[in-house]
């Protein structure tokens, strides 16, 4: 095999690698949120492309061991473009925990006031009395959520837990009168 052509078979199983490693990274995540149909999707495209990749590695790897670090190459970088895609790609649910004092209590308020909902109880710690605040809430709202979380980070202790499964995900009631809501059957 000559050079053009090892690094012609070399990107091809590199840019495969990389697919079927991101894809499998995506169908982790839609396991571990309980999405069926997503994750067989997932699941059978990234079996195809690997069995395809793993037989063209196995058949030209004895006469040509480049390939192998090609392989190894797009696993890698599969791996971290899982993970780019994964925080692109706002896929499952959050629990957000919060531990702290009174601004607690206004966090609370505020992640109510971007659609939320919150569950506040008090706690005994090492230094008295605690609020503690649970919301678990959609990863697309994460963006939302982080810049509240951002100026109390020195006076309060959290915590965010990715995937987890729900009966429901509960976002607070509007204030709107119900002679103003428009019916859901209505187009």
């Amino acid at each position: 095999m000559d050079i053009l052509q090892t690094i012609a078979v070399g990107i091809l199983i590199m840019l495969a690698r990389m697919a079927d490693v991101t894809i499998g990274t995506l169908r982790v995540i839609s396991v571990i949120d309980g999405r069926m149909k997503v994750s067989f999707l997932l699941g059978f495209i990234e079996v195809v492309i690997w069995l395809s990749v793993i037989s063209l590695t196995l058949t030209r790897i004895e006469e040509n061991p480049w390939l192998g670090l090609f392989f190894a190459l797009g696993f890698s970088i599969g791996n971290v473009l899982g993970i780019v895609v994964e925080r692109r790609i706002p896929l499952g649910n959050l629990t957000l925990r919060v531990v702290g004092g009174d601004e607690v209590r206004e966090l609370a308020g505020q992640l109510h006031e971007v659609g939320l909902s919150t569950t506040l109880l008090k706690g005994e710690g090492r230094s008295g009395e605690r609020n503690m605040l649970f919301c678990f809430m959609p990863k697309g709202r994460l963006g939302k959520v982080q810049p509240l979380l951002k100026p109390l980070r020195e006076r309060i202790f959290y915590t965010l837990d990715y995937g987890g499964v729900s009966n429901q995900v509960l976002m607070p009631r509007t204030k709107t009168p119900p002679g103003r809501r428009r019916s859901p059957l209505r187009k």
